[in-house]
């Protein structure tokens, strides 16, 4: 099941939520800006909620207008330690699908 998440503003989404004692297996992530004229930077991060330090999965990475990212190899993560989430650096309309 594919979850999609839009994001319209600069700001953090979580993308998926932490559950404890579950390990998810994420086949992809795609990221894909929308906007005709404006990059956005986004950073997929892992964060445990408690003010530990943030674990970068792409960090500051620029997405061109019009373009995608696709990220699919060895994407595991725990899900009982951490929400995975998106941060995004301005007002370019995106989409992160995560299968």
């Amino acid at each position: 099941m594919a979850i999609r998440k839009n994001i319209t503003s600069a700001t953090t989404t979580t993308l998926l939520n932490k559950e404890p004692n579950t390990d998810k297996k994420i086949s992809k992530i795609l990221i894909t800006n929308h906007d005709d004229s404006d990059n956005c930077i986004v950073k997929i991060q892992l964060n445990d909620g408690a003010g530990s330090p943030t674990v970068y999965v792409i960090n500051e990475t620029d997405i061109p207008a019009r373009a995608s990212l696709l990220l699919e190899d060895c994407l595991l993560y725990s899900s009982s330690n951490f929400n995975l989430e998106a941060v995004t650096s301005s007002d370019a309309e995106i989409t992160i699908t995560i299968e």
